[in-house]
């Protein structure tokens, strides 16, 4: 019987049928957000090479609550017409054409013995829409054109002229609506007026709870596993899709037999993917300069290096190989490796392989000497030149080294996005087992509350030293941070005893050191938020007699009142472009959300006048922050009694309700592609951890400790794992989990020190 099993999981193919496509909900959500509640006519979806784009084009349809018929045209099926070299638009259309007509006609939306002859093959579409407009009543259209970066050529003539020509069936049919699926390197490479107002998704890899039930789903019947394999699996593939099919393919051919898989079964699936040549890291490290060749190989090389290293750490290590290895010359490597997708930017310069299996088939693959001498060093260095041109000199590869034992693969601790002054409202909320609650109702003063807000300013700030300048060389080079590279996270921390019990706003390395303080104990500055540059943070200070939101440099300088208003300002979010700070403030009589221009911190007078209120309902509107896309902003709000997360346009209109149990739901951040929501909530008793999905379906528990309070969640950068504040080991430190909540580490660890509300710099 089992010989008679056919391998669900086809690496090379999309997958055939919806049930075969995981964790893309979220996409097919904020579809159906865009065009049910924006109206977008034209949306966008992206993704790297490989994620699965065209698998969620197929099946998009089968995700949607709402009606609407999907149709789909796949670009990639394009070929040129008889005796010519190249595309032309006739072509494109023709095919076009010839695609759409048995879908429509399926879909009894137009009759093929009814298309009519017409000279201009624009024409013949434009009537087709016409028809299909009259047929569909109420339902939408959804037309998906895949890889829409095939039509793509140096001057972009071919895309725009295509693109041009859809415009009008916009026009022919109301309910109709675009969606281009293209590559994330080519998203930006064509401005027209059909595509760059258009909202994007990006795709990426698979949540943890999706890419899981990829590995078991599909075998089910067939295959068991050993305790801890299916997460052995997910994370040495990184929750990417193509890669977990892979891997899945060999190992049930492998072990369909035997229906079962330990961790040894693990292991020899992992080494005979590693000596294949999996032609996508082959054509990575083909197309790759030597000097990125050199990069890649140290990266693999560095060892215990499973998450993400600094340019500073990969610079020292090339470094011990070859003096000469220039850091503006490993830079730039890294920098080009990022735009092609090889690496992912962590933020705070420093970078990990996209896929975790990439990183362990370059070690069994590539020798680091021989790559590291093949570059030229000093003459990069001399001229300065970004690294990227294929050199024509072959790679050096080599056979697999065979390991009698393989290491375990376990995530990177890398932490997330921005967070905010939460746990001041959970002390208003008073569910926090912490001295000095705090009323939500306007009052003249504010008690302290559990981390004791009460921010006194930065009136004299802890300046960190100047780095060193550089002596001059006889071509120059940009300058390198290299004195301090590592603030990837502010936070505020106090000393649990002595006279430094006041809250001071600190910086610390991504793994937890490098623990520096930026402002002075002389009096409480709280609620750090990075800016999106990670050249500024903004946090709330009490130094002017009542709490405003302050602006300073990111390593303590030039504090700036970017409020000044005699009512209490608080829990600032900077906007994705870095223009506008959201906060919330008692100035009305009652909590409500404004935003000021960050451009008046030039003239700090005007601030007041560049201020603008975004809600004023009088139903304690707080803990502002906006989406990744700068287009909506989550908030909490007690419009119904209790505390629930809200979304609204980011011009304050169009309020929803995401959130809706009994007990309170504070603190919402987003997750980086902007699907879902993490926050807390005191609904199991104590306060927890949650995640939602950003409609508000399918709330989970992350941290589930009932011993415990967890706060003010924050999402790493590829959002596969959470940072948050905890009292579970007695005092308050920050800790990461993995979204599962199986993987929980300790990054402060300091008995005799509070830290809360951390933020990751971008």
């Amino acid at each position: 019987m089992a010989a008679e099993i056919t391998n669900p999981y086809q690496p090379n193919e999309p997958v055939a049928t919806p049930s075969m496509l995981f964790g893309r909900e979220n996409a097919a959500d904020w579809l159906e957000r865009q065009i049910t509640s924006a109206n977008a006519r034209t949306l966008v979806v992206a993704g790297p090479p490989l994620i699965g784009k065209t698998s969620f084009a197929r099946h998009a349809g089968a995700l949607l609550n709402m009606q609407a018929i999907t149709l789909l045209v796949s670009l990639a099926q394009v070929e040129p017409e008889e005796n010519e070299a190249d595309l032309t638009i006739n072509a494109v259309l023709q095919a076009v054409i010839a695609q759409l007509t048995p879908q429509l006609h399926t879909l009894n939306l137009i009759q093929p013995a009814q298309i009519p002859s017409l000279p201009q093959t624009a024409s013949v579409l434009r009537w087709m829409f016409n028809q299909a407009a009259e047929r569909l009543g109420d339902t939408r259209l959804l037309l998906f054109f895949d890889d829409l970066h095939a039509l793509y050529r140096d001057d972009m003539a071919l895309a725009s002229g295509f693109l041009s020509l859809l415009a009008p069936l916009l026009d022919e049919c109301p309910r109709l609506h675009l969606v281009f699926v293209l590559s994330e390197q080519a998203l930006h490479r064509l401005h027209h007026p059909l595509l760059s107002p258009a909202p994007v998704f990006t795709l990426g890899p698979l949540p943890t709870d999706a890419a899981l039930n990829m590995v078991t789903v599909p075998v089910k019947n067939i295959l068991r596993y050993d305790y801890g394999v299916t997460k052995r699996i997910v994370e040495v593939n990184s929750h990417h899709p193509y890669y977990l099919t892979l891997f899945c393919h060999t190992l049930l051919n492998r072990q369909m037999h035997d229906g079962w898989v330990n961790q040894r079964d693990f292991d020899s699936t992992l080494l005979q993917i590693l000596d294949s040549p999996i032609p996508p890291f082959t054509r990575i490290w083909e197309e790759s300069s030597p000097v990125e060749r050199a990069v890649l190989s140290g990266m693999a090389a560095i060892q215990g290096a499973h998450g993400p290293l600094t340019q500073q750490e990969i610079t020292r290590f090339l470094q011990r190989q070859n003096p000469d290895a220039a850091p503006h010359t490993v830079q730039t490597a890294l920098q080009s490796l990022a735009q092609r997708g090889v690496l992912r930017p962590m933020g705070a310069i420093s970078y990990r392989f996209h896929v975790e299996l990439l990183r362990l088939w370059l070690r069994e693959h590539t020798r680091l000497e021989e790559n590291i001498a093949r570059v030229d060093w000093a003459g990069l260095a001399a001229e300065a030149s970004p690294a990227g041109q294929v050199v024509q000199t072959p790679p050096a590869m080599q056979a697999p080294r065979r390991r009698s034992r393989l290491r375990p693969f376990l995530l990177g601790m890398v932490l997330s996005a921005c967070v905010l002054a939460s746990l001041l409202v959970l002390a208003w909320l008073g569910y926090v087992d912490l001295p000095g609650a705090v009323s939500l109702e306007p009052t003249p003063t504010l008690e302290p509350v559990i981390f004791q807000m009460e921010t006194p300013a930065a009136g004299a700030s802890a300046t960190a030293e100047a780095s060193p300048t550089p002596a001059a060389t006889p071509t120059p080079t940009p300058a390198l941070v290299i004195a301090r590279p590592l603030p990837a996270i502010t936070f505020m921390a106090r000393d649990r005893e002595g006279e430094g019990q006041v809250w001071r706003i600190y910086v610390m390395n991504a793994d937890g050191t490098g623990v520096t303080p930026l402002t002075p104990p002389d009096a409480d500055r709280t609620a750090p938020v990075w800016s999106p540059d990670g050249d500024r943070i903004a946090y709330v200070s009490l130094q002017d007699g009542n709490r405003e939101i302050y602006v300073m440099n990111a390593d303590g300088s030039n504090p700036v009142n970017l409020t000044r208003h005699p009512a209490d300002d608080w829990t600032p979010s900077w906007s994705p472009d870095g223009a506008q700070i959201a906060f919330s403030s008692l100035r009305s009589g009652g909590w409500e959300i404004y935003v000021v221009d960050v451009a008046c911190i030039a003239a700090p007078e005007t601030c007041p006048d560049r201020t603008t209120a975004l809600t004023s309902d009088g139903k304690a509107n707080i803990l502002p922050v906006w989406s990744p896309d700068g287009q909506w902003m989550a908030y909490n709000s007690k419009a119904s009694g209790n505390w629930d997360i809200y979304i609204m346009q980011a011009d304050g209109s169009n309020p929803r309700q995401v959130t809706q149990a009994p007990e309170n739901d504070l603190s919402p951040a987003w997750s980086p592609d902007g699907s879902m929501l993490a926050f807390e909530s005191n609904r199991d008793g104590n306060v927890e951890v949650y995640v939602v999905n950003a409609d508000g379906r399918n709330p989970r528990n992350i941290s589930q400790l009932p011993q415990a309070n967890d706060h003010g969640p924050i999402w790493m950068p590829d959002g596969q794992r959470l940072v948050f504040y905890s009292n579970r080991e007695g005092n308050w430190d920050i800790f990461t989990t993995t979204l599962d909540g199986q993987t929980i580490v300790n990054l402060t660890n300091t008995p005799d020190r509070d830290e809360q509300t951390p933020s990751w710099r971008p």
